[in-house]
């Protein structure tokens, strides 16, 4: 790559460069904006809950693609002395986030259908594919030190990259039409509709019971989302008519926004921010014990409740399943949101939509 008179850099590669700074610089912030506007309900999550598996990858995936936005920020602006150096460091941490944000969906597949093992192997199985393909990334690119600054330049990016965005993309696609599946089919169950409303329901959520439906647009938000960014982002690999900064341009883009909206469908789910003021059903699946052994098999669907504690309530009573009437309810772990929810239901590992993911 040529460089001006002078050791300066040539005013379209210059541009090419101030672009990407800019663009990475924006993600950075974007990022840091939303886990700072979320330290509350951060807070709620690790130290008022209990921690499970999906909490951490919750963590690592907020952690890990804030690093990887802030490093790149710092490589397209800051006249770095180890250009190849930084450049497989920092892109290290893409498959960590990436890894991370695809493990919390993992969980919600497997939360949707009860646990259910051949689910939970296929899902698992395509979530290692998406792992795999990342870590092909940090030895993905060449980067040199060009112009007077020097400034760090990308000059060469590997065909195979862009296919790690399509294997993302397949993943999301495929998780989901599994989620919408089956919500679609537990409405069918409960509700016996039309072909019509079946079709409508698996198109726009529209008939589900309420919190059904927002798992449901939730999960249509992230999808259209991060799936059009991850096939926009391995096209640019492929164009040869586009600079060489640019063919990884969007790298940066697409795993901040893929933390950001994975990490608030999960953050809803876990704290019930999704939830109607009055009482929210939910179609799942209970097991129930079959043979000698106890083992835990699919049974007929049934719902789990939702509701907001009554005025005057006090807590020992809610917890108990009583309000201060003296009128009982099933009786069941209290779940502690922004509003008091209780819920009931038997199949405590496996409550659809994260209000627990393990």
């Amino acid at each position: 790559m040529s460089q001006a008179p002078g050791g300066r850099l040539p005013p379209e590669l210059q541009r090419q460069i101030d672009v990407a700074a800019f663009t990475f610089a924006g993600c950075t912030s974007v990022l840091l904006w939303d886990i700072l506007n979320n330290l509350k309900n951060d807070y709620t999550i690790f130290f008022k809950q209990k921690v499970h598996t999906a909490c951490l990858a919750y963590g690592v995936s907020r952690i890990a693609a804030l690093v990887y936005a802030l490093g790149f920020t710092v490589f397209a602006s800051y006249p770095l002395k180890a250009c190849q150096t930084a450049y497989i460091v920092f892109n290290a941490f893409y498959p960590v986030a990436v890894s991370a944000s695809a493990f919390l969906f993992l969980f919600r597949v497997r939360a949707v259908y009860g646990g259910d093992r051949l689910v939970t192997a296929l899902f698992s199985f395509l979530w290692l594919a998406v792992l795999g393909a990342a870590l092909a990334i940090p030895f993905g690119g060449t980067a040199v030190r060009l112009g007077d600054a020097p400034q760090c330049v990308v000059t060469r990016i590997e065909a195979y990259v862009g296919a790690v965005g399509t294997i993302i993309a397949v993943y999301d696609t495929l998780v989901f039409l599994a989620i919408s599946h089956r919500l679609a089919a537990n409405f069918r169950q409960t509700q016996s509709p039309s072909r019509g409303a079946q079709l409508k329901a698996a198109l726009s959520g529209a008939g589900l019971p309420a919190f059904s439906r927002a798992l449901f647009v939730d999960g249509q938000m992230y999808y259209l989302i991060t799936v059009a960014v991850n096939i926009v982002a391995a096209v640019l690999v492929f164009l040869t008519s586009v600079g060489s900064i640019y063919h990884g341009l969007l790298a940066i883009p697409s795993v901040t926004l893929t933390s950001i909206m994975a990490c608030r469908v999960y953050r809803n789910t876990k704290l019930g921010i999704t939830r109607r003021r009055d009482e929210l059903t939910l179609p799942t699946l209970n097991p129930t014990n079959h043979g000698h052994g106890g083992d835990a098999h699919l049974g007929a669907p049934s719902a789990i409740q939702f509701s907001v504690r009554p005025p005057g309530a006090t807590d020992s009573a809610w917890d108990a399943g009583e309000d201060d009437s003296g009128s009982s309810g099933h009786k069941g772990p209290a779940f502690h949101a922004p509003g008091k929810v209780r819920f009931s239901g038997r199949d405590r590992d496996s409550r659809v939509g994260g209000v627990v993911f393990a």
